[in-house]
Order: C-alpha cells, then structure tokens, then sequence
C-alpha cells in the first residue's frame, strides 16, 4: 500500500522553494475513528508539518496522505449537524442562486458532498442536483435521504460522465474539500469538462488570515493538505485560464472565505479579491517572523492547556469532552490527551458511538452520558459551535458542569454571557490624509447607525440566530448582558468611543447612552422587514437583579 507522498515542490506554483515553519510530530487521520476491531490493529501515522512555499505564497503540508486511507469505508465524518451549520448551507444556497439568477434545474454539482445538506438546499430551490463522495458510508446515508450521491473521486474521467448523464453544471461547489485535493491539475482538468461556459466554481475553504490571528493550530490535520490565503490561489487559477472574480468572509469554523470562481473574463472581478490580498499583506502572513512567531505561540499554547486540565484532575476533577470534530483530534494528539485526562468524548452523531478517537483511543458516546455521570467539566472541542453547545446543554450546568473553551486561549466558561467581547478597534492604515479604519472582515446581513440620546436605553432583548458587533462611532455606553437561561446574572461594561462590542446568539443585551452617542450596528442576520422581529425575543434586565 502506497501511504502518500513527500511534497518536493509547491502543489501551485511548482516552486521548490518551501519555508517549513511548524512541526507539529506524527498524526493518525483525523477523521479515522476506531472500531472495536480496528483498536487491534496497527494505526498509521503521517508527519504533520507545515511549511510555506516563498514563491506564491501557499501553505501546505509536506506529507500528502493517500486519499484512499483517508476517505474510505472508516470515514464517518457527518456534516452540519448543528442548526448553525445547517443555517449556513441554507444560506449559501439561496446566496448563489440569487446571485447568479439561476433558473429552475440548473445542474449543481456538490464535489465532497458528505450526507447532502448543502444539496438538501438546492433541491428545496427546484435545482437539479449530483453529489460526488468517495466516502461509501456517509454517501450510503445521503442517498437514503434521497440526494443522488456518486461514490468517487472527482476527475475528468467521473466529469465527462456527468456531462453525458446531467448534462453540463451551472455551479460546481466545494466546501471544505479545496484543500483536500491532492492532484490539483486534475481538478482543474475536471472542472473544465463539466463546468457550462459562464458556469461558476464556489468553494469555502478556513482562511490562514484567522488560522493566525485566532490560534486555529487545531484545524491542521493530515487531511487537510493547504492552509489558504487569496494571493496564491488568483495565481494559480490564472496558470489554468480561471480567475477567482469574488470574495466573501463567513463566520463558520472560526473564519471562512467563500471564493467565487469562473473562466477568465466571464464575470467582473470585484474589489474583494484586492481587498482581501491587501489584508494578507498588512497581517505579514508572507514574512517568515509572523510564522515563526505563529510556531512559537502554538508551543505556548500547549503548555497552557495541559497546566489547565492537570490542576483540575489535580483537584479531582471529572473532565470529559463535548463533541469528538476532527479539529479535537489534533489538540488531543499535540497534546497528548489520553483518557488519564478525558473520560470520553461525548457526541450527537450517533454513527460515532461505540468508536474511539485515532491516536489518543478515547471512548466516544452519546451526550447523553453528561446528564447521566454529571462530569465537572466539557471541553468543546467544537468551540466554533460553543454557543450553540452551551445552550444545548443547560441541564450539564444545572448539575454543576462548566465548560472548557480551548482555542484560541483556554477559559473555563459556565455561561454563554461570558464569550461577549469588547476589544479596541485600531486604524489599520494612516497618512498625511487621515486613517482607514476596518470595522469587520465577514458578510453580514445587516448594517446600521443608530443614534441614542443621553440616559435613553436600546435593546433589552436577546437574538436566537444573529451575533451582533456594535461599534461605538462617538459617545459611550452602559451595556449589561445575561445569558438567556440565566437572565438575573447580569455583566455591565462600559464601551467608549472607537471599541466594539460582540455579542453572540442568546445573550441578553441592554444599551444606556451615557451621553448623546452614535454607534454602528453590523448583525450576521438580515433585519429588513419583518426579519428583525422574527429573531428578537424581548427580555428586561437590571444591573442589580437578585
């Protein structure tokens, strides 16, 4: 058996020139859970290391594992089972046939399909639909759901197939399966059978921008081939006669672009493409000393939260983990976690249950096991989904249990109150003609200005579904917050002139002006018409409720 292959030059640009800057040791897959049987046998590991290519800029591991290992009959990774997930995907569908005024079964080809649910949305918009997976389980389990799945590969060959069968495809999408691919010229190959002449290529892949700034060491695992910014992936689309024509930042897996792709000159390119390269340059994601320092932080990192987790087993202290992602397999392999720290890993997919995490073996079972042995404390390894976890969870609080958030910094947490955050927002670039300021890098579906006159007050209500970022233009404010299920534990904050303040979904949220203040309010949600309404659910707090 061919175990993959040691990468002597950059999969984009073809440069030998790699920059490797992290080595995080030997790592089995981090979807490949065991089977009772499997804990048997040999488990294989794969060098995890990074290194970035000092021609065009692309971050990409050494060692490409082969994709049969990866994504064979073990793999049993379900996508979106979170209601944030599902929200995302309902989202994306509607944006792209709005966006390109599809009409009613136009193809769309769904690469790396998993169980459908991004499909699931096209099918409900009248679209005509394929998914390909080489996963035979998880595409087993779409196809029962009635998304006709394909179990393979893409490649010319299951293109021209397509086309004979389907006919050509208006949108191929691929969300989080770009960095995936090993054989790059094959996809493009591929994507030029089946893609119609204006048709467009969306994917979604985690930006290296936030990966960075937000310490998301845990998203590099071995199935994870590159780490993506905007500059090398124009090059290498331009190599092939493509260009990326559009931009878009979304919130999911703690900092995603949505990169819209066509042939060469069949859309305008939009501003975003330059907007988002020249972030890129002003973070200095391309200087060796950011991952340098990026390395050096991750080694720090470690430290931290295996000082966290030995106080609380030093106290005795019961900790278990709250959902078994792939992203957790690589905090608990760097870390080395093992079931002397974590008794199990507690899970909603129940195609999980009964197996055990690759490398650090820790049982996974059902979440309902918290309510049950009432442990003191839930890492949520899927802490991009944290405040949904918590709210999900309310009973585990009730019975004493706290929660453990580990990236980008590891916090003991009980409330969903307590991920509000105020930080100072800072000019990113200043001359002789003033200062550009960026409020926030991500789509949104709401922007406003709202005055407030002295002592007034605004809000006293929580959202379900929006996170709010409010950001103090002139004046201050007041704000106290409460976690929803414990509206009586009241937080106040006083936020000035040039800070923001994020709130996330289920946080009671009250506003009193200080003085006459102007303040910017960008939501993730749209808020047109009725929409406000709709995820407003009014709720009164006081700064000193008993």
């Amino acid at each position: 058996m061919e175990y993959g292959r040691i990468l002597e030059e950059c999969r984009m640009c073809d440069s030998k020139d790699l920059y490797e800057f992290l080595d995080l040791g030997f790592f089995p897959s981090a979807d490949g859970i065991l089977n009772q049987e499997e804990m048997k046998q040999p488990e294989i590991l794969f060098p995890l290391k990074v290194a970035q290519c000092q021609n065009c800029g692309l971050n990409q591991l050494t060692y490409a594992a082969n994709p049969d290992i990866l994504y064979g009959a073990k793999y049993k990774y379900e996508a979106s089972i979170t209601r944030t997930g599902k929200n995302h995907f309902a989202e994306m569908a509607k944006t792209i046939i709005n966006k390109f005024s599809l009409s009613r079964n136009s193809l769309i080809v769904d690469i790396g399909s998993n169980v459908g649910v991004l499909l699931q949305e096209f099918c409900s918009q009248r679209m005509k639909i394929l998914g390909i997976d080489p996963a035979p389980k998880i595409a087993a389990i779409a196809n029962s759901n009635g998304i006709e799945t394909w179990v393979d590969f893409i490649s010319p060959d299951v293109a021209r197939k397509i086309v004979e069968q389907k006919g050509k495809a208006k949108v191929v999408t691929g969300t989080n399966v770009f960095a995936h691919i090993d054989d790059k010229k094959s996809l493009l190959e591929s994507l030029d059978i089946l893609l119609d002449d204006d048709g467009v290529f969306v994917i979604e892949v985690p930006y290296f921008v936030d990966l960075i700034d937000n310490m998301e060491y845990d998203t590099i695992y071995v199935d994870h081939l590159e780490y993506l910014s905007i500059k090398p992936m124009v090059l290498f689309f331009e190599r092939y006669g493509m260009q990326i024509f559009d931009v878009q930042k979304q919130k999911m897996h703690g900092g995603t672009l949505r990169v819209f792709v066509c042939r060469e000159g069949r859309h305008l390119v939009s501003d975003s493409v330059a907007k988002f390269i020249n972030i890129e340059n002003e973070k200095k994601i391309y200087d060796k000393k950011t991952l340098d320092m990026f390395s050096a932080s991750v080694n720090a990192h470690r430290k931290s939260f295996l000082s966290l987790l030995s106080d609380l087993k030093e106290k005795g202290k019961k900790i278990v983990g709250i959902s078994a992602p792939a992203k957790g397999n690589t905090l608990l392999n760097y870390c080395k976690i093992g079931t002397e720290i974590i008794d199990y890993m507690a899970e909603k997919a129940s195609i999980k249950f009964g197996h055990y995490t690759p490398g650090m073996h820790i049982p996974i079972v059902s979440e309902d096991n918290l309510l049950k042995d009432k442990p003191d404390y839930g890492i949520i390894f899927a802490w991009n989904f944290a405040s949904e976890i918590i709210k999900n969870n309310q009973e585990f609080v009730k019975n004493g249990g706290k929660f453990i958030i580990p990236i980008p910094v590891p916090v003991v947490v009980e409330r969903i109150e307590e991920l509000v955050v105020v930080k100072k927002i800072s000019p990113v670039f200043t001359d002789d003609r003033g200062a550009i300021t960026d409020l926030l890098n991500e789509t949104v579906g709401h922007v406003g200005m709202i005055v407030t006159e002295k002592d007034a007050i605004r809000a006293n209500h929580y959202h379900s579904q929006s996170t709010q970022y409010s950001y103090i233009l002139s004046g201050s404010f007041e704000v106290l917050t409460a976690s929803f299920e414990f509206p009586k534990e009241v937080t106040k904050r006083i936020i000035m002139q040039g800070e923001m303040v994020i709130i996330p979904p289920n946080v009671i949220h009250k506003f009193k002006a200080i003085e006459k203040s102007v303040m910017i309010d960008i939501v993730s949600e749209p808020r047109d018409g009725s929409k406000f309404e709709n995820d407003v659910f009014r709720i009164e707090i006081e700064e000193n409720c008993e």
